[in-house]
């Protein structure tokens, strides 16, 4: 039997827009459906109490040091609130005891690139000779300090 007429040809079209809204729908119910498998609990931990009073290692560039002179040339060291400051009389050198002050402060020995990074400040008292803040000057280079300033 012969048909009349021929059949039109028709061109199928794959449409791409709802096959991506079902691909974001799959991806999200298999994220989703990962998530309540995987066991979502942390890790226990023991961590140690907290020691207040312990010194805290500190970076060289936050250690800074003052050298106070008074006008008749003697030196008072000053480390910070939490160390003891050291009186030396006029002409002892101080660089022994800025070495320990550095120690005290970073809470470990200190290195010889930290000394480079340390600030000296240096106080002298209005009435006091040039002589005695040169040697100041002169006890933080021979420790190694470059950077120092002058109040």
């Amino acid at each position: 039997m012969r048909f009349s007429g021929q059949r039109e040809a028709k061109h199928t079209k794959i449409e791409i827009i709802p096959m991506i809204d079902t691909m974001f729908f799959l991806l999200v119910f298999f994220v989703l459906a990962s998530l309540n498998i995987i066991d979502l609990r942390g890790l226990n931990l023991d961590l140690p109490p907290a020691a207040p009073n312990s010194p805290s290692v500190k970076k060289a560039e936050d250690v800074k040091l003052e050298i106070e002179i008074d006008k008749d040339g003697n030196k008072t060291l000053n480390g910070g609130a939490k160390q003891v400051p050291i009186k030396l009389a006029k002409g002892i050198s101080c660089s022994a005891d800025l070495y320990k002050l550095i120690d005290g402060q970073l809470g470990r020995p200190a290195r010889p690139s930290d000394l480079e990074k340390v600030t000296v400040v240096i106080s002298p008292d209005p009435e006091t000779a040039h002589e005695n803040v040169i040697n100041a000057v002169d006890d933080a280079r021979s420790a190694k300090i470059e950077k120092f300033s002058i109040r």
